[in-house]
Formats: C-alpha cells, sequence, structure tokens
C-alpha cells in the first residue's frame, strides 16, 4: 500500500461508453434496485477490488459454502445479480445486458457468463462501467481518497469497523465511509479506500481477518 497507488476501476474510456450506449438499445435492459445500483457503484470505483464483475456460478456457490473463491482467495460476499426468472427468460451466457438507473440512464454492461437458480435468477459476468451511478460521493471512491492521502503525506491509515467504515490517516482529518456489513467486507472495502491499518482493539478474529486482507494489526 506504500504510496497509496491507484486501484482498476471498471470504467471504460468515454468514447467507448457512448459506443455501449448506442449499442445498449438493442440488448435486454434490467433497471437497478437501489440496492443493485449501490453493489454496482462499489464494483466499479474498485471499492470491491479485485472482482472484476458478478461472481461466476462456481465462485458464489464457493464464498456462500466458505466465504472464498473456487480459487481459495479470500472473498465473503456472494455477489451476482439478481434478476426475475421473467426478463432472463431468454437470456443465455454469453449475451450482454445494459444495467440501468431507474430514469433509463444506462450505467453499465454486464457480459453474462453464469445464470442460475429459480425466481429471482443470479447472473454473474464482466462489467463495463459506462457512468457511475447516481449518489455515489465523488470524494469518497478508493482513488479519490488514495489520492487525498498521497497529496496529504500520509504513511499510515488506521481503520475502525463498526456501523460504518472510519479511517484515521495520520495527516489530515478522520473519513467516514458508509459502509454498513460484517467485519470481513468492511476491512476488504477499508484496505481498497486506503486503510493501511486495522484497529483491532486486541479482538484475535480482527488480527486475523487483517492478515487475511493485507492489512496491519493495531491493538
Amino acid at each position: 500500500m506504500s504510496g497509496f497507488p491507484a486501484l482498476p476501476e471498471l470504467y471504460v474510456t468515454p468514447s467507448a461508453a457512448q459506443g455501449l450506449r448506442d449499442e445498449a438499445a438493442r440488448r435486454l435492459q434490467w433497471v437497478l434496485s437501489p440496492e443493485q445500483m449501490r453493489d454496482l457503484a462499489l464494483l466499479m470505483d474498485g471499492a470491491m477490488f479485485p472482482l472484476r464483475g458478478y461472481l461466476a456460478q462456481a465462485d458464489h456457490a464457493a464464498v456462500a459454502a466458505g466465504g472464498r473463491l473456487a480459487s481459495g482467495a479470500f472473498w465473503p460476499l456472494p455477489l451476482a445479480l439478481e434478476v426475475s426468472a421473467g426478463f432472463a427468460a431468454t437470456l443465455e451466457p454469453g449475451e450482454d445486458i445494459a444495467l440501468c438507473a431507474p430514469d433509463g440512464a444506462v450505467l453499465a454492461i454486464l457480459s453474462v457468463t453464469d445464470r442460475w437458480g429459480g425466481d429471482p435468477l443470479l447472473l454473474g459476468g464482466r462489467v463495463k462501467g459506462l457512468a457511475p451511478p447516481p449518489g455515489r460521493a465523488a470524494d469518497l471512491t478508493p482513488n479519490a481518497l488514495r489520492a487525498w492521502f498521497r497529496a496529504a503525506g500520509c504513511t499510515r491509515v488506521v481503520a475502525e469497523l463498526g456501523t460504518a467504515v472510519t479511517l484515521r490517516p495520520d495527516a489530515g482529518a478522520a473519513v467516514v465511509l458508509p459502509l454498513a456489513g460484517e467485519a470481513a467486507w468492511q476491512a476488504i472495502a477499508a484496505r481498497n479506500h486506503g486503510a493501511t491499518h486495522l484497529d483491532t482493539g486486541g479482538d484475535a478474529a480482527l488480527r486475523a481477518l487483517a492478515a487475511e486482507v493485507g492489512l496491519e494489526p493495531l491493538g
């Protein structure tokens, strides 16, 4: 984490985004729920790094069973896109679908590799981001914060987990990220937003979690 390097995001270039918007009119379009837009924003801006899209069926099953991808890599969230059976009635792996905001704006293209389940159906595949969903604060994305920490001359950013994720850099004010959920997901999000250390309060489980996600334990 030295130097707070930028993380890969899933957004395509503006010119590519325009071309994909033009194509979206000919594709199935799924209107995202507020929760799905939140997850898509986190996925596209790198908060869910190293994911490049929604989980394939094998990875989803492995995560649900043991908190790890099929490869054995640590990952706590069984992230797939839930859609209705009616929407996916004619959808086959290999197709692209448009992911849209309620106002019809195309936010991303999902290249479907896997579909499984009943109703709802679950879809997995790579995501190409076109535009951030409304409501995602641009100054709180992983790369925005990493750039801020780098410019401030920080050498350490301590994460505290709880009802939200608090990042306490050694230069500048603390930042609170409204990221709820289990500790494992919060620790990954904290790391991706620039945390270098995790305040464990002496808790053995949090110390083990810190090692799992690549943070230095404190306490």
